[in-house]
């Protein structure tokens, strides 16, 4: 509607002057301007589509339309003002949209980042909940690890905590197989006497998780966090500290992921 007000406003190209002795004298094209009505639609469009719409009467003229009734001509120009504006603009307003990232997403933002923590420390503790509760305790490591890891999406960078003779887990059976402990994950026989189940702590449970994040860094469409988190065990209530770096991407569906996760105790001497 923007693009039919300025169109009509500033593109209504005439080739006809007003009658003269009772018959219509014709002479060159000449723009047909509404002052009030160009000032209105001046303030509803872009300058870009406002370029497009003034273009039309040029269009007008040159596509022999001159030769229309005054009425039809506007109308006209009308209808080419709406598509030459929005050729021009692109059909968007004023204010360009921002920069696509490198992922093709908007940027990730510190509250998404936040929020994949949270999302995390809660998962580890429903699993934790649900295994002490005899519950599906893989179903839910299972949902979380879907809803939290780019497995699926992007490759993962996997480095646990816990993790001896297979330090790295690029695959998702493998993280499985970490988080939930190979005995209880089909196709696992590699990693027992390895994997015990972090997300259950080796069957004590964790009732807690906190994380206390160092930095945060945002670069787009991934974001690094790096810092140190404390796990409460369900148990005997001792607190152990691991520290992280985890790394975020934006994936096709819109949500951030894990692509990056390394943690290791602190190093003591």
């Amino acid at each position: 509607m923007k693009a039919v007000i300025i169109a009509l406003a500033i593109s209504g190209a005439s080739a006809f002057t007003p009658k003269t002795h009772g018959r219509r004298v014709r002479t060159r094209p000449t723009m047909v301007v509404n002052p009030a009505a160009a000032a209105v639609a001046a303030k509803a469009m872009s300058p870009a589509a406002i370029a497009g719409a003034s273009a039309a009467s040029m269009i007008v003229a040159d596509a022999g339309l001159a030769g229309l009734p005054e009425t039809q001509g506007l109308v006209v120009a009308g209808i080419l003002g709406v598509v030459s504006g929005f050729a021009v603009a692109g059909g968007q307003k004023s204010t360009p949209p921002p920069p696509p990232t490198a992922s093709g997403g908007k940027a990730i933002t510190k509250e998404e980042v936040l929020a994949c923590q949270a999302g995390w420390v809660n998962a580890i503790q429903d699993i934790s909940a649900a295994y002490l509760e005899k519950g599906d305790f893989v179903g839910a490591a299972g949902d979380a690890a879907g809803a939290l890891y780019g497995y699926g999406h992007h490759d993962v960078l996997f480095k646990p905590t816990k993790a001896t003779k297979n330090p790295f887990r690029p695959t998702g059976e493998e993280a499985m197989s970490y988080f939930v402990g190979a005995d209880n994950f089909p196709g696992s026989d590699k990693f027992k006497g390895e994997d015990g189940g972090f997300a259950i702590n080796g069957g004590m449970g964790w009732k807690k998780v906190v994380f206390n994040n160092h930095k945060i860094s945002l670069n787009g469409g991934t974001a690094l966090a790096m810092g140190s988190y404390d796990f409460t065990c369900a148990t005997t209530g001792a607190v152990n500290t691991v520290e992280y770096t985890f790394g975020y991407k934006r994936c096709a569906d819109g949500k951030p992921r894990i692509y990056l996760h390394h943690s290791s105790v602190p190093y003591s001497a």
